[in-house]
């Protein structure tokens, strides 16, 4: 079982550090690929495609590196993932140009929702949920997450990544039911898996948060000590963080930061009630698909509460440019209005990206302040 090893590596990044030399230091680390996969064995690479935002998701560097050495041992690579439930997956993979990147590879790049799904009993009372069939079926399991804030969970690391193996539908019922316990009971289920984690950001959420250095890659056989270890480093204290409150002790192999004592424990009553909001958003989707069936409501309610671009001041040349750059065709020019129906599902904001301040804006509640970097 290779998650019992409770080892954290910890490897920092200079100015002159190459990422592939430090993925290389940790996969040594590790002990390598050659006793865990071998000729006619499929090796599932699990990133983190949440949405169409290069800095909340897994760089591609991450997976071309663990592509080659998963050919070097003669094994397949594969690359799994949905994104998060309030994108469309093949947008996302389009946008941050996966699927291209992974077709020059000659790599198969699986949605996961347009797969086969298989039902596993991750217990603790749970009933029987649904898992992409590849993640049951791969010799070993790559896991390749960005560390970051939540809004629901506090912290998104290697433990809650494996969420993504999961269909809309049982993602649906795990929000409503004890949501902590399954994510803990989830990742305790693949024990074939082996983490590496992007920290060379500090991201304070999920996926609008605005990047700060933090110069960190992690990794371990353990998704629960290297969260731990993570939160730490996120300012998070993993006593808050309930999948984490109860992780046995572990120890650190490499670099650590100056100072990991100041820990925030306590949440704002500002961060309390956004969480509250999400909650209750996944209650009553729950309860809405359950009862009236018919499409989730959590796209509309992001939407709406949540970040989404608007026409400002931009003049009708420039808007016809930022049309022709637009990957999913939501800009409407002649009626200066950003088309919802098409929008909704991938919310890259690359038009307020790509604008001049004012002319693109930003409205819904946790949008940036301030003027663009």
């Amino acid at each position: 079982m290779l998650n019992d090893k409770k080892i954290v590596f910890s490897r920092k990044l200079s100015d002159s550090s190459s990422v592939n030399d430090v993925l290389d230091d940790l996969l040594i680390a590790l002990g390598g690929l050659e006793d865990k996969a071998g000729p006619g064995d499929i090796v599932l690479i699990k990133p983190n495609f949440v949405a169409p935002f290069p800095k909340a998701t897994t760089d591609l560097v991450f997976i071309d590196f663990f592509i080659d050495k998963i050919r070097q041992c003669g094994a397949t690579p594969v690359v799994g993932e949905t994104s998060g439930y309030e994108f469309d997956t093949e947008g996302t993979f389009k946008i941050l140009g996966v699927d291209a990147f992974l077709k020059q590879k000659g790599v198969e790049l699986i949605n996961f929702e347009t797969q086969q799904y298989v039902k596993i009993d991750i217990g603790q009372g749970f009933k029987p949920v649904e898992v992409a069939e590849i993640a049951t079926q791969a010799k070993l399991i790559i896991n390749l997450p960005v560390l970051k804030g939540h809004s629901i969970t506090k912290v998104t690391g290697a433990t809650k990544n494996l969420f993504g193996f999961l269909s809309k539908s049982s993602r649906r019922y795990l929000h409503c039911h004890r949501l902590e316990n399954s994510i803990s009971a989830l990742a305790r289920y693949f024990t074939n898996v082996i983490h590496i984690v992007d920290a060379r950001h500090l991201l304070s959420r999920a996926v609008f948060g605005e990047p700060a250095p933090l110069g960190f890659c992690l990794a371990g056989k353990n998704s629960f000590a290297i969260d731990h270890f993570g939160s730490k480093l996120l300012g998070i204290s993993p006593d808050s963080v309930k999948y984490l409150s109860d992780t046995p002790g572990y120890e650190i192999d490499g670099a650590l930061p100056g100072d990991l004592t100041d820990c925030r424990k306590e949440d704002s009553l500002k961060q309390k009630l956004h969480r509250a909001m999400y909650v209750t958003f996944y209650f009553v989707d729950y309860i809405k698909c359950k009862v009236f069936k018919g499409e989730s409501i959590i796209p509309s309610l992001h939407w709406y509460l949540g970040i989404h671009p608007e026409i400002g001041s931009v003049s009708d040349e420039e808007l016809k440019i930022l049309a022709g750059r637009c990957p999913v065709g939501a800009i409407d020019v002649e009626k200066r209005k950003i088309i919802r129906e098409k929008c909704i599902k991938v919310r890259c904001l690359q038009c307020y990206c790509q604008a001049e301040p004012e002319k693109i804006v930003l409205k819904g509640f946790g949008r940036p302040k301030g003027n663009k970097k």
